[in-house]
């Protein structure tokens, strides 16, 4: 019969590929021995990661130079404050010497400890126990050692055991050793064997692949804060821009930044809660549009765009997004009637583009004026609310060289208003076609969008999916390891050691090794944490 299992609880006898201890002699260091070994230091690249964490967080909290409303929160801040955020960059942090330090510190930090600890990493790696013994059993965190009859088990069997449950299906596909490996293992001085099977060894190097993944992002950062610019430019319809300009503070000034490409504003609109309000304030609206056409000379292209409340554009390394609009009154459309000295009046919705209205020509939406104001002949407006509204439209030659002629399309109140002004008049009227204004529809004269440039942010992005798919294999995978040592006995019997260890997802591991002992025994083993109950007490609980 096989006697009890010895369940002794022991913390794992191999260090991890993060906890490999280093073999340097402290005498006769250097000076530069002593700062490399600070500079490698897991607490110390801990301590400036937080650093770090944190400065990026006030640079999202504090509104930065260059970015929409800086103007505003500078003025807002007392002049102690002001003083001492400057000094301190906290309104630039992403272009301080400080922070690109800092990343450059966090860098070298991670890299001179992936250099500190991968070679023993690899060398554990490369170099697993072989051949085991008791004394090794009992270091170990999962254990069962039985003595079973001369023909009880074989190594064959063992080794089909061990098989069935620690051969990842992945094997099947790719079968390479850091995947699986099975060895078995003679001792030519006492006569037994030790199988050896270990699947996911790879899973020890996850770590140094999330390594590799903030580097990747440090860098992308890094090349954005050095070359990297912020500002605004304002898009109106039928207007172009190629540059944007970044507000600095009061001591600073504007710097404007010319883009590689062109931007031309075909339409702006905003959709209201309650258009029949004469309303544009932030909470009367529900989205702001900006469309536009990416004329890029360089590379031969026009790219549509269409930037809208939380969806950005992003073209080579510029990011678009809404960032503010005018106070200004205008219209995006409105509904004109055409009424003849004869007949009915037809309503046709004018845009800026052209529409074909019969009897007229082409017909667009060449300005809006909310409150008009007639002074010396020139039209203009008294204020940027909706008053007085009038429409100017753009009537289209209809031969190549003749000049496109305009009509002011005013409601029917203000018509009337005009009295004795028949120079005013002649322009509300089309030949027999008399122009009134019907609607319209209300949007701010112009979108101020906020242009981030930023080279890095490719980089980053690479660095962000690298940074997930490392952190998905480390706590997705474990690299597990068992061993089972058969000893021929004196008296004729065998007693078999089934131990092993993994360096994370112990239940996992624990139904696997269960399974084999099983198979191996005929009984399942006593429970880790059962064995150190009764070993303290039955109870789980010690003084």
């Amino acid at each position: 019969m096989a006697t009890p299992a010895e369940h002794i609880s022991a913390p794992n006898a191999q260090p991890s590929a993060t906890q490999a201890p280093k073999t340097k002699s402290k005498k006769g260091k250097t000076v530069l021995d002593h700062i490399l070994d600070f500079l490698s230091s897991v607490k110390v690249g801990v301590f400036l990661l937080a650093l770090l964490i944190i400065a990026s967080a006030m640079g999202t909290i504090i509104i930065q130079k260059g970015t929409n409303g800086f103007t505003e929160y500078y003025a807002s801040l007392l002049p102690a404050e002001r003083e001492l955020y400057e000094f301190l960059g906290f309104l630039d942090i992403y272009h301080t010497r400080w922070f690109n330090l800092l990343l450059l510190t966090v860098s070298l930090n991670i890299i001179l400890a992936s250099i500190d600890y991968f070679p023993a990493a690899w060398r554990y790696l490369r170099k697993p126990v072989l051949k085991i013994n008791d004394a090794f059993v009992k270091r170990q965190p999962f254990k069962e050692t039985v003595v079973l009859p001369a023909d009880a088990v074989t190594v064959e069997k063992v080794k089909a055991a061990v098989a069935r449950e620690m051969r990842p299906k992945l094997f099947g596909v790719l079968p390479i050793s850091p995947i699986y490996r099975l060895i078995a293992t003679e001792h030519p001085k006492g006569g037994g064997t030790t199988v050896l099977a270990e699947r996911n060894t790879w899973n020890r190097l996850t770590a140094y692949a999330v390594h590799v993944a903030l580097l990747t992002i440090f860098t992308g950062a890094f090349v954005g804060g050095m070359f990297g610019h912020k500002g605004t430019t304002r898009m109106v319809p039928g207007e172009t821009a190629n540059t944007f300009v970044s507000m600095g503070g009061p001591n600073d000034g504007a710097q404007e930044f010319a883009m590689p490409f062109a931007l031309y504003c075909t339409d702006i609109e905003q959709n209201l809660l309650d258009p029949k309000k004469n309303d544009l304030s932030a909470p009367n609206t529900l989205d702001w549009h900006t469309r536009a056409v990416i004329r890029d000379t360089q590379r031969g292209l026009e790219v549509p765009a269409h930037i809208h409340l939380n969806t950005p554009f992003d073209y080579r390394g510029y990011r678009l997004f809404q960032a503010s609009f005018d106070n200004f009154g205008s219209a995006r459309s409105v509904k004109v009637a055409f009424t003849p000295s004869t007949g009915e009046a037809k309503e046709y919705t004018i845009t800026r583009q052209p529409t074909d209205i019969p009897g007229i020509g082409k017909v667009q939406l060449f300005d809006f004026v909310p409150d008009v104001a007639f002074q010396g002949g020139k039209i203009g407006s008294a204020s940027g609310e909706y008053r007085k509204p009038m429409a100017v439209l753009e009537v289209l030659p209809t031969a190549a060289g003749q000049p496109a002629s305009q009509l002011y399309a005013l409601q029917e109140e203000l018509l009337a208003s005009l009295g004795n002004a028949p120079f005013l008049k002649a322009k509300t009227k089309f030949g027999d076609f008399q122009v009134v204004m019907k609607d319209f529809e209300k949007v701010s004269s112009g979108h101020i969008l906020q242009v981030q440039y930023d080279p890095g942010v490719s980089t980053v992005y690479l660095g962000c999916a690298m940074l997930i798919g490392a952190l998905w294999l480390v706590f997705f995978f474990a690299h597990q390891r068992l061993w089972v040592l058969v000893q021929p006995q004196e008296d004729g019997t065998i007693q078999l050691s089934v131990t092993g260890n993994t360096n994370r997802n112990r239940p996992m591991f624990e139904k696997r090794f269960v399974a084999i002992v099983t198979e191996l025994t005929g009984h399942a083993p006593v429970s880790p944490e059962r064995a150190e109950n009764e070993r303290i007490g039955g109870d789980g609980e010690s003084e």
